[in-house]
């Protein structure tokens, strides 16, 4: 604990600020719309399949290239926020997503859209850094410890919101395509040859043509996708003017002693990270299974299509799930704000509950189950609310694990750990033949690993046990008149402050 220094100015009480309820807000509005940027196509693959001309391994493509620009860039963001602070990192990430977002607006044409949106998916990876490694750093520099695992879960909800609302806007924005067959029909000729009752034409009788299907709305598929582009577009411009605005690195007293103190430098920190063995297991037992859970939701559309399920019906399927998911992950959270100190238990219950619906819906679509509209929604809606549930609990986790090592490193950590995850099973999906069916039973085999490491992690709250420890003997000593822990002689102690 040598090496750990003032990082904000040593507090007599615990003080907080209301401005925090705007910086939570704006930093989670943030990372909403760069999950808006990051999942446009999934809800609207068959649409943008038939304008682009693009496979479902491209479709699935565009989120991976982001996980993959995250993986490669979320150490420096972490080094940035923890050197710079983080306001030129939330700043930049804005302008990255806006950047990211204005690049898709310029052309529609397939071969150079296709290029300009490789790009974007690579910078809006990249923007994304800041806005999910930084949570729980945002709530233990500005948040007191009873609210810290709820500052976490609200930003944690915004982005799952962002999620969601792709599911649904999209295909609300965008029509889904429009076909007609055309049947040839075809009169013998006795000559050999055929006449066709469509064109009019006589060909030889080898070379009769029979059904074909067109496209009847692809101008109107154009226009949609992009006016979509420029609402996303027009939403990070109005996020990025507003974090320039007004978005400050720390308040002017730390909330709690441990917000108090410098953390340990970068390098050592990354040493501290790759030999915890307890952090190891916390963080493989959240990114396994939201890992993979997040690419499947990317890809849903492509997963519900072949039984069935239209793209705007399968849109509202995730919707509906990821919302319930960035609720459950509120409540959750504030429950153990309440109740301190009993995350691992949540989570376990958590986890069991979410495996049971992940394994409710893939019976459902293999038809092992009778197949109910009612019991698809139900099923995803339950899979949502309990695996995402418990994002926030696990993040807060992770920094009690890592103590004193930076929540920012940490949650670059976290995350990176989470988006490799999703990336393998994005890149699987690039196999040609290889089909969707079995996307659920990944998603299912990556609870149950998620559940075993959850199950032999040691739980332990370094960070709040000291908050705790600290806490009460300040109010010790500010119960003896004429004494406080800075003066001895004079009480200067004048309650909790609130600006």
């Amino acid at each position: 604990m040598e090496d750990i220094e003032p990082l904000i100015k040593p507090i007599r009480q615990e003080i907080v600020y209301k401005r925090r309820w705007w910086l939570l807000i704006a930093f989670a509005i943030s990372g909403f719309t760069q999950n808006i940027v990051w999942n446009t196509w999934g809800p609207i693959a068959q649409s943008a399949k038939e304008v682009f001309g693009w496979s479902d391994g491209q479709i699935g493509m565009f989120p991976n290239l982001g996980n993959i620009a995250f993986i490669f860039t979320v150490f420096l963001a972490s080094y940035i926020m923890d050197e710079k602070g983080l306001r030129i990192s939330v700043v930049i990430c804005d302008a990255l997503v806006l950047l990211a977002a204005g690049l898709r607006c310029i052309t529609n044409i397939p071969k150079y859209a296709s290029g300009l949106i490789y790009v974007s998916a690579v910078l809006n990876g990249i923007a994304g850094t800041a806005l999910f490694a930084g949570p729980s750093l945002l709530a233990s520099i500005w948040f007191p410890p009873n609210q810290r695992a709820t500052a976490t879960a609200i930003s944690t909800f915004m982005a799952y919101a962002g999620f969601a609302v792709t599911f649904s806007i999209g295909p609300q924005l965008v029509s889904a395509p429009k076909y007609k067959t055309i049947v040839a029909q075809d009169i013998s000729m006795f000559s050999g040859h055929s006449f066709n009752v469509v064109n009019g034409t006589t060909t030889p009788a080898s070379n009769i043509s029979h059904n074909h299907t067109v496209l009847l709305n692809l101008e109107q598929l154009k226009d949609d996708i992009m006016r979509l582009m420029y609402y996303e577009c027009g939403l990070a411009a109005l996020v990025f003017i507003a974090v320039l605005i007004y978005f400050p690195d720390k308040p002017p007293s730390a909330p709690s002693y441990t917000a108090s103190v410098k953390r340990v430098d970068y390098l050592n920190a990354f040493c501290k990270l790759l030999t915890n063995g307890p952090l190891w297991l916390i963080s493989l037992a959240c990114a396994i299974p939201t890992g993979v859970y997040g690419a499947w939701g990317a890809v849903l559309d492509l997963i519900l299509n072949p039984v069935g399920i239209s793209q705007m019906e399968a849109g509202w399927v995730g919707f509906y799930a990821t919302i319930a998911g960035g609720v459950s992950c509120v409540f959750v959270a504030r429950f153990s704000d309440i109740f301190m100190k009993h995350m691992k238990l949540f989570l376990m219950c958590l986890f069991l509950c979410g495996g049971g619906a992940i394994v409710w819906f893939t019976l459902i679509c293999t038809k092992v189950l009778a197949f109910f509209t009612v019991q698809l929604y139900t099923s995803s809606i339950l899979a949502g609310m309990f695996v995402n549930g418990g994002i926030a609990l696990f993040y807060e986790l992770c920094a009690e694990t890592s103590y004193p090592v930076a929540e920012g490193v940490t949650g670059a950590f976290l995350t990176i750990l989470n988006s490799t995850s999703g990336t393998v099973l994005l890149f699987v999906l690039q196999i040609p033949g290889i089909g969707t069916s079995w996307v659920n039973w990944a998603v299912v085999g990556s609870i149950g690993a998620g559940l075993l490491c959850l199950i032999i992690f040691p739980e332990r709250y370094g960070r709040t046990d000291l908050d705790i420890a600290i806490r009460s003997y300040t109010d010790m000593v500010i119960d003896v008149p004429g004494l406080t822990v800075d003066n001895p002689t004079t009480n200067q102690a004048d309650g909790s402050h609130c600006e």
